[in-house]
């Protein structure tokens, strides 16, 4: 069983063996993050995507065959071609090297999956079948989806703001605590949903001045 972990990529070097569209998923799912990682793709060709990544200096394109030898200094490695022998050279030079490896098609050849997400700004959801069923795992992402608009996004903004200022007019930690499991009930994040951000902030904050008001009366 796969043990879940949101890793930084800040920095790092990831190398993606294989020029197709999985790869290119791969990639543009890396660059859509916002991380600050350093992308080597290795295939003879790539497509028109990841070309025009490479073209814009957002991932660095070697236009060559794997050859053992070239995973060195990754953090992470991913072979992603349409050769199931050079795939497994990818995974068996990984392994050799103690580097997380991800191969498509093959979870058991594989160290780490990449679970289906959605971003709304810096809220990530992510559903993992540990690579049983991909499939089931992009039909329950599409549900996150509808569920789950960008409008989550601005609203998570909103509530860390929030959260920063309870510190200070909720001095009670267990008060915060009861605020803010009522102040995310269901309805206010059915306002969210459906758009109604400054009603969802002023019910919100309505929670928030009655509760401080609570805490003002007692201590922990």
């Amino acid at each position: 069983m796969l043990y879940p972990l949101n890793v930084d990529l800040s920095g790092r070097s990831l190398i993606l063996v294989g020029g197709g569209r999985v790869a290119e998923r791969k990639a543009c799912s890396i660059l859509s993050a916002g991380t600050e990682a350093s992308i080597c793709v290795i295939a003879p060709k790539v497509t028109s995507v990841l070309q025009e990544h490479a073209a814009a200096g957002r991932l660095c394109w070697k236009q060559t065959c794997y050859a053992d030898g070239m995973l060195e200094g990754a953090f992470l490695a991913y072979a992603a071609t349409n050769l199931r022998e050079v795939n497994a050279a990818v995974a068996s030079e990984a392994k050799r090297r103690g580097i997380p490896v991800n191969v498509i098609d093959d979870p058991a050849a594989s160290t780490f999956q990449v679970p289906a997400s959605i971003r709304r700004g810096e809220l990530m959801l992510s559903v993992s079948t540990a690579g049983g069923s991909p499939a089931l795992s992009r039909a329950i992402r599409m549900e996150l989806e509808e569920m789950y608009p960008p409008a989550f996004g601005v609203w998570l903004e909103r509530v860390s703001s929030l959260r920063v200022e309870l510190q200070e007019s909720v001095s009670s930690s267990s008060a915060r605590t009861r605020f803010w499991h009522t102040a995310l009930r269901p309805d206010i994040l059915t306002m969210v949903r459906h758009g109604a951000m400054e009603k969802a902030e002023v019910e919100l904050r309505n929670a928030a001045l009655d509760f401080g008001a609570q805490s003002s009366d007692c201590t922990d």
